[in-house]
């Protein structure tokens, strides 16, 4: 068996245009996480300046240490102040609504903008500001400010389109719930950015389906089959053979992948903010009661499980299928027709089923799917479908090659 699975993987190795599409993806997740760097730029908190690239990062970085801490409600009372005050100050000061942050630095000095437009820009404060004010009258508190905002969300449903039945209203209101109080702030740019290109990783999952086209579905093109399947060990070993010499090039992939993806962005932006809570990363109101790396973890292994689903798929397609062609297109047209999806709201909660949308707003968004009181959010509902895909597909997928008729 071992020698058939290593031969196997040679042959998916041998898949010129599944191995360019395999190596462009990554190519492509690092060039643009690149240019996303080098494009960055942000006003300068200690001097009022815009900056950019390197800078930019330098300077964003700063201004979220300098609001490390424990998030009580002493420290989000100073905070709302200190908001307040710049924002009457800048209504006093005629004219200032229409000057650049170096205008006013010019004409009023660097004291003065770090008073008002400093603060007023600073999406710390606003994020804060604006979750207090999602209660009427303001909440004195961010746990008060976010059970407000979450209710809107609920009570206005899911894109202002999809109802919450009340068992979904539960369920999230229990998660936010289950949110330890006072959040720590802090940090956390490179797992922040690893964290927001997890739905990029569905390209990779096209990729994975191209490079897996071939694995039954090559042996009819070639019309080899005639040849492998009367042998002693061609219909029972040798699909078993393929289908781990397919989930072993999965498994090396998909590692290859996350481990780019981490490395590029904690080596460029810093490995602080680990054990942050989810909230820093996605807002106040993200009702998971989650750490970034927790996640992180769960993300990578969420991604790795629609991965083998859809290669189940593909599986299952290349041993039904006489060519290779449709087998690589039909993966790529569910995907990309879940991305076109999200521009149409009624089939939006559809849509998020498919790997490269689902995958973007798994632990972001309050997504779920209620059953009666039965109810579970976007990652396990992605978690459910595509490991049912897994189970249910591999077998037939093995059986039908097995049992292919040579003419």
């Amino acid at each position: 068996m071992g020698t058939l699975v290593r031969f196997e993987l040679k042959k998916i190795l041998s898949n010129k245009a599944g191995m360019v599409a395999c190596a462009l993806v990554l190519v492509m997740l690092v060039a643009v996480a690149t240019l996303n760097l080098l494009t960055m730029d942000t006003v300068d908190g200690a001097t009022g300046n815009l900056v950019h690239g390197f800078e930019a990062q330098q300077a964003y970085r700063q201004m979220q240490e300098s609001h490390a801490g424990t998030l009580d409600n002493s420290r989000t009372a100073e905070d709302v102040a200190a908001f307040d005050h710049a924002d009457q100050l800048s209504k006093d000061t005629r004219g200032l609504s229409g000057l650049s942050s170096q205008e006013i630095t010019e004409r009023y000095g660097l004291p003065f903008w770090q008073e008002t437009r400093g603060i007023l820009e600073d999406s710390y404060y606003r994020e804060v500001v604006g979750t207090l004010d999602s209660a009427s009258p303001r909440a004195t508190s961010l746990e008060g400010g976010v059970k407000a905002r979450v209710d809107g969300l609920l009570e206005s449903g899911f894109w202002g389109y999809h109802p919450y039945t009340d068992a979904e209203k539960a369920y999230w209101r229990s998660l936010v719930d289950d949110i330890a109080w006072p959040l720590e702030w802090g940090y956390d740019g490179g797992w922040h950015y690893a964290l927001t290109w997890k739905g990029f990783s569905g390209l990779a999952i096209v990729a994975l389906c191209v490079a897996l086209s071939g694995v039954f579905a090559g042996e009819y093109r070639d019309r080899t089959v005639a040849v492998v399947l009367p042998t002693r060990r061609g219909k029972k070993a040798l699909p078993i053979a393929k289908t781990i010499a397919a989930f072993l090039f999965t498994t090396g992939y998909w590692c290859v992948l996350a481990t780019a993806i981490i490395a590029m962005h904690v080596g460029i932006y810093g490995t602080a903010g680990w054990g942050m809570p989810l909230q820093v990363t996605f807002g106040l109101d993200n009702p998971y009661p989650l750490t970034v790396g927790q996640a992180v973890v769960a993300s990578c292994g969420l991604g790795y499980l629609v991965a083998l689903g859809m290669v189940a798929l593909t599986l299952l397609l290349s041993s039904r299928l006489r060519s290779t062609m449709p087998v690589a297109v039909i993966p790529m047209v569910i995907v990309f027709l879940g991305i076109i999806g999200l521009f149409s709201t009624p089939l939006a909660k559809i849509a998020l089923l498919t790997p490269f949308s689902g995958l973007s707003y798994a632990f972001d968004a309050m997504v779920s799917y209620a059953i009666g009181p039965f109810v579970v959010g976007l990652p396990m509902a992605l978690a459910a479908l595509y490991g049912i895909m897994l189970v249910a597909f591999v077998p037939f997928a093995v059986h039908s090659f097995g049992k292919h008729q040579v003419a």
